[in-house]
């Protein structure tokens, strides 16, 4: 009997012993997890409160031309060549477009003309009276006085042949008109002759100098006016008009101020990026920006903060009202203001280079402002904490 109760009491400790194992075995596979987990939650702890990582704002932005120059005519004129086609490279003072200068070189002409002669004959006002001169003039005078006397010698005789009925009537006639183109060559001989002997008088002259000087003011502007013909770039840049454009102004009449082409300097362009008011608080001038343009997603652009604007801009779809939307690079900047999520912005402005001219004025995509480095757990309750001290302050 004895025997048989310790077989039972040894199967009895067998069984608690296997039991016990197991239950070691099983429990320290949990253990390990679980000391696993509390070090993973130890070491993600520390790096969310002792971790630093970059704050970066993104936001869509708007490509747009650091300068657009506006090629325009200084004059009225008709337009007779186009030198330049879309994406040709100009630099400042190159020709553009040439206006027709034909009737501008005839009033040239025509002026220089008159202004040979007016200096003609102030130069003979003012040497004055030349002996010669006089002597010719008086043996004018006495030319004339013999011609009249004999001229009214004439008529005396026809006049008593006529009465005879020997001369016509017609023939006497002109024997009188013969002695009153003597009597006038008479009197224009001795204008001269006291004109000679009298000299020039001063405001004669002063006349003829201020016409003079009209000539040459005239002169100046014809001369000015055929410079200009040459329509000239004011800036450096790539040329933005289409070609058909351009083309199709050949020929056409305009006026002065009138626009021929546009000229983007695409080597550096403006980015404009609308940062919600939210966050901008966080921009600074001089960060640096990367951007995304859709047209080059793999590609990346860079930048820095150069300006930020000193009023908001509200949503273009709250502003606008019922007008119609602006294009080209006003409607680029609307847009850019607007950032196409509703609510306040802040317009953030960079410059970027250009050297390869991908980029084109217009084009939009997505920016990142690098804002300096935050710890993580502020960056991750940085949105729930300004919700707290802003929207919820009035209830403290």
């Amino acid at each position: 009997m004895d025997s048989d109760d310790d077989n039972v009491a040894d199967e009895s400790n067998g069984s608690n012993e296997s039991r016990t194992s197991r239950s070691e075995r099983m429990t320290r596979p949990t253990r390990k997890r679980r000391i696993a987990a509390l070090a993973l939650a130890g070491v993600t702890a520390a790096v969310v409160f002792l971790g630093h990582m970059e704050l970066r704002i993104g936001a869509p932005f708007t490509i747009l031309p650091v300068r657009n120059a506006d090629v325009r005519s200084e004059i009225d004129g008709l337009i007779e060549a186009i030198v330049v086609s879309e994406g040709d490279e100009v630099h400042a003072g190159d020709v553009v477009a040439r206006l027709s200068d034909r009737q501008t070189r005839v009033e040239l002409q025509k002026t220089e003309a008159q202004l040979q002669q007016a200096r003609a004959q102030l130069a003979m006002l003012e040497a004055g009276t030349v002996p010669d001169s006089v002597a010719l003039a008086r043996t004018a005078v006495e030319r004339a006085q013999d011609q009249l006397k004999y001229a009214r010698a004439r008529l005396e005789r026809n006049k008593q042949l006529a009465d005879n009925g020997v001369l016509t009537r017609t023939e006497l006639e002109d024997t009188q008109e013969a002695a009153a183109v003597a009597e006038r060559d008479l009197a224009e001989a001795r204008h001269k002759l006291e004109l000679l002997q009298r000299g020039a008088r001063p405001e004669e002259i002063a006349a003829l100098r201020a016409e003079i000087s009209g000539l040459e003011a005239q002169r100046r502007y014809l001369e000015g006016q055929l410079q200009r013909v040459a329509v000239r770039s004011p800036a450096a840049g790539v040329v933005a008009t289409p070609t058909r454009q351009l083309h199709d102004m050949v020929g056409q009449v305009v006026q002065q101020g009138a626009l021929i082409a546009k000229v983007y300097d695409l080597e550096k362009l403006t980015v404009e990026i609308p940062v919600p008011e939210k966050d901008i608080a966080d921009v600074r001038v001089g960060q640096e920006v990367a951007f995304k343009a859709r047209a080059y997603p793999n590609r990346t652009f860079y930048g820095t903060v150069t300006s930020i604007a000193t009023t908001t801009a509200d949503d273009g779809s709250s502003s606008m009202g019922g007008a119609p939307a602006p294009s080209g690079a006003e409607g680029a900047r609307g847009r850019a203001a607007g950032g196409g999520e509703g609510g306040t912005n802040i317009l953030v402005t960079t410059q970027v280079a250009n050297d390869s001219l991908l980029l084109k004025p217009g084009m939009t995509g997505q920016a990142k402002i690098s804002c300096g480095r935050r710890r993580i757990v502020d960056l991750m309750t940085r949105r729930l904490a300004r919700t707290v001290k802003v929207e919820f302050w009035s209830w403290w």
